[in-house]
């Protein structure tokens, strides 16, 4: 039995079946938690209605720019789908 997981942004985002394995791989708590994290963000993305590959690179194209004072506008439900673009 193979234990090797193929992990895309969409099976990670379409399916969370198997997540709990994954974690196991983590390489640590912290890298664990932080998948989490990214699990939940990029789900929440998708219900709000916005294509969670989409939203990613949206926040990450502005993300190191971004004020914190103003970073709740980062979050799904701030993000309309108009200010999403393709990636290049």
């Amino acid at each position: 039995m193979s234990l090797s997981y193929p992990i895309s942004l969409t099976n990670a985002v379409g399916s969370y079946t198997g997540g709990h394995i994954i974690y196991l791989f983590a390489g640590s708590n912290a890298g664990g938690e932080r998948a989490a994290a990214i699990y939940s963000l990029l789900g929440s993305a998708k219900l709000n209605g916005l294509d969670p590959e989409l939203y990613l690179h949206h926040v990450l194209d502005r993300i190191a720019d971004h004020p914190i004072s103003r970073i709740n506008d980062l979050l799904p439900w701030n993000v309309t789908l108009a200010s999403l673009t393709a990636p290049v």
